[in-house]
């Protein structure tokens, strides 16, 4: 069984189908980002409003502040209970072990990373191995010999050469994938550098930084959390290089219980830049406070992958998962709290606690993830650079973010607790009570969700008092819509009485639409994704019917913007988009096509899987490769190597191609 060792680091989406309609409607205007608020600090009589937000200015987390008893003066039955999905062994979803790293290497008195130009410079060339020291998670003892896959501008891709059963070496899965992986780094390395900074070479480095892509050995099964990567502070000094450690199995290779194989090398990506972040952070600050760290590591995912990071994380915050009921579109108002989460009882945002139970451990990922972003949303990302800056000359965040900014972080974060309630729009005064964004945000990507802070309610505390620790904060809704603190409250807590006015925007009016392909041809069996262009990108409220003009020679599946076409039959097939403005001109219709012609498939002989005349031994290697989910053959070889024609390539069918091949059938 897998040890949880360490923070459950984020729900990754989970791996399901959306059911096919040739109709949908598309209806996805922002629901909760307000367009007004009032906000009320007097108190003289009451601090009036929808919700009244309880903040603890102090800078320390040893510094607790009472509520006071609230009984009579807050609602207790507020929002949409909370939905929370079913444990699925279908779930792919990471854990962190950097805490638990980072304190190794602190006891082992690694607390700074070397900054000498190294002696000697290893560099190498693709084909070139190496032997590391693996001391964590290790498949296959400490010292593994690894090959370079793919050399990029700014990493090397490296996997074992080991072929033992349990290594599950990156090019045994797919030979394309290193060079993949190697190009999204390169791609994403200067923004990486100028949002945080630049990483320590080790005592051997040539600049290049070193990903071992293998299976991290955690002992990981279904419907459990796996380590997706990690960074290890020993390794600049042991192996001598920067290196990053990436999960092959589950984090590329992955069978689910239905036998589907579902390799996918992007779901690395951004496992990639969040250890690449630590590794920064080590080598600019060394040994750092771990809310910190981790924060600017939830940081970092969002920069690069716009959505990755807040749309998982703004469901941990409300304990409410629309994977589950599909109500993207439609998010409650507000949420009740969870009384057993310490973060919706007002833990510091100055902390962190590794033993927290893990639904509450998710929670405090989304709250430095959420502040990450407020950072951004306020000052930009180069600010988490300016930041590492101040905490490399010795200072603390509070010290430093004050340095870089010119707020006071007791002030910045009351705004940040404002803002998880009032969640208004960027031309509200002047944005300071909202998020924003990262450019690059992707609505395609998270359900059509216009901006992913749509899906931000506030998270209303119900319960009769609480301590509220430095930086925390509750939210409270008041009884008549005043808040009048009670006796036993302590000094010093702030009071923001908060009414939002949440407005439906003007309807933007569809003027046409378009298709991603306008043409394509397809073989019998093969498959073809399209994808609706409504115009304007932002026209607010329409319906999409997919048509097809001829069932006999295409198949048709759609669900909303997206349709998949499936050949059928030799022959011509034009499949229609149609779209209809459902608020402004309900009798109006807009449509594009795109044109398919069906080719009759080449005759192959059954079990030909390399398609190069004959069934030998190779073929029936294949198969059974494929079978045990060491590779996967493509959509036609799947359909030459069916021997039994149940739809899958299995054991079974390998042994039939095996004995055609040695002449027994």
């Amino acid at each position: 069984m897998k040890k949880l060792l360490c923070a459950l680091l984020a729900l990754a989406l989970v791996l399901t189908a959306f059911p096919a309609a040739l109709g949908a409607k598309t209806d996805i205007a922002p629901k909760q980002v307000a367009s007004d608020i009032v906000i009320d600090t007097d108190g003289s009589d009451g601090y009036s409003g929808d919700y009244v937000v309880i903040y603890n200015p102090a800078t320390s987390e040893s510094d607790s502040k009472s509520t006071g008893n609230m009984t009579g003066l807050i609602e207790t039955e507020v929002g949409t209970a909370a939905h929370r999905p079913e444990a699925s062994s279908e779930a792919l979803y990471r854990i962190d072990v950097d805490g638990e790293l980072a304190e190794k290497a602190r006891e082992a008195g690694v607390t700074k990373a070397p900054h000498e130009n190294p002696g000697t410079q290893d560099s190498y060339n693709v084909g070139d191995t190496h032997t590391f020291m693996i001391l964590n998670y290790s498949p296959d003892g400490m010292m593994m010999e690894f090959k370079v896959l793919a050399k990029g501008e700014h990493c090397y891709i490296w996997t074992p050469t080991s072929t033992a059963a349990n290594v599950y070496p990156l090019d045994s899965i797919n030979p394309d994938f290193a060079q993949m992986a190697a190009d999204e780094f390169d791609s994403k390395f200067d923004l990486m550098q100028s949002s945080f900074g630049d990483h320590s070479n080790g005592t051997s480095g040539d600049g290049r930084l070193n990903m071992l892509y293998y299976n991290i050995d955690d002992g990981w099964e279904p419907g459990q959390g796996y380590i997706g990567g990690y960074f290890y502070a020993l390794d600049l000094y042991l192996n001598g290089m920067p290196i990053l450690n990436i999960d092959t199995y589950p984090g590329v290779h992955y069978v689910n219980p239905q036998g589907e194989v579902l390799d996918d090398i992007s779901r690395t990506y951004g496992t990639m830049v969040h250890e690449y972040q630590h590794l920064i952070n080590f080598s600019q600050v060394g040994v750092a406070d771990t809310w910190v760290n981790e924060m600017m590591s939830a940081g970092a995912e969002e920069i690069c992958y716009p959505g990755s990071s807040v749309v998982s994380r703004i469901q941990s915050w409300t304990d409410h998962y629309y994977s589950e009921n599909n109500d993207w579109a439609n998010p409650p108002a507000e949420f009740p709290y969870v009384s057993n989460f310490e973060l919706h009882n007002g833990f510091s945002l100055y902390s962190w606690n590794n033993d927290l139970p893990i639904d509450d451990l998710l929670v405090l990922y989304a709250q430095v993830s959420l502040f990450a972003q407020y950072i951004f949303t306020q000052y930009g990302n180069t600010t988490f650079h300016g930041i590492m800056d101040e905490l490399a000359a010795g200072r603390n965040f509070v010290q430093g973010f004050q340095n870089i900014t010119g707020q006071s972080t007791a002030e910045f974060a009351a705004n940040f607790r404002v803002a998880l309630t009032a969640n208004t729009s960027p031309d509200v005064l002047g944005g300071v009570y909202g998020f924003r964004p990262q450019e690059g945000y992707d609505p395609a990507q998270y359900h059509d969700v216009r901006n992913p802070y749509d899906l931000l309610g506030p998270v209303v505390f119900t319960g009769s008092q609480c301590a509220i620790k430095g930086g925390g904060a509750i939210c409270v809704k008041p009884v008549g819509g005043v808040y009048n603190p009670p006796s036993g409250a302590a000094s010093g807590l702030r009071y923001y009485g908060i009414t939002r006015t949440v407005t439906e925007p003007e309807p933007v009016p569809l003027t046409g639409v378009d298709t991603d392909i306008h043409e394509a041809e397809l073989r019998v069996g093969e498959t073809l994704d399209l994808t609706a262009i409504p115009i304007p990108g932002d026209a607010s409220d329409y319906t999409i019917t997919w048509i097809c003009s001829d069932g006999s020679v295409a198949a048709l599946e759609a669900n909303g913007e997206r349709a998949t076409v499936t050949a059928l039959s030799p022959g011509t097939a034009v499949i229609t988009v149609r779209a209809t403005d459902e608020v402004l001109h309900p009798d109006m219709f807009f449509t594009a096509e795109c044109v398919i012609t069906v080719i009759e498939e080449q005759s192959f002989l059954p079990g030909d899987i390399d398609q190069n005349g004959t069934v030998n031994v190779t073929d029936a290697v294949l198969a059974l490769r494929h079978s045990m989910g060491i590779i996967t053959l493509d959509e036609l070889q799947q359909r030459i190597g069916d021997m039994d024609g149940n739809g899958v390539v299995n054991v079974t069918d390998a042994l039939t191609i095996m004995r055609i091949a040695m002449g027994i059938m």
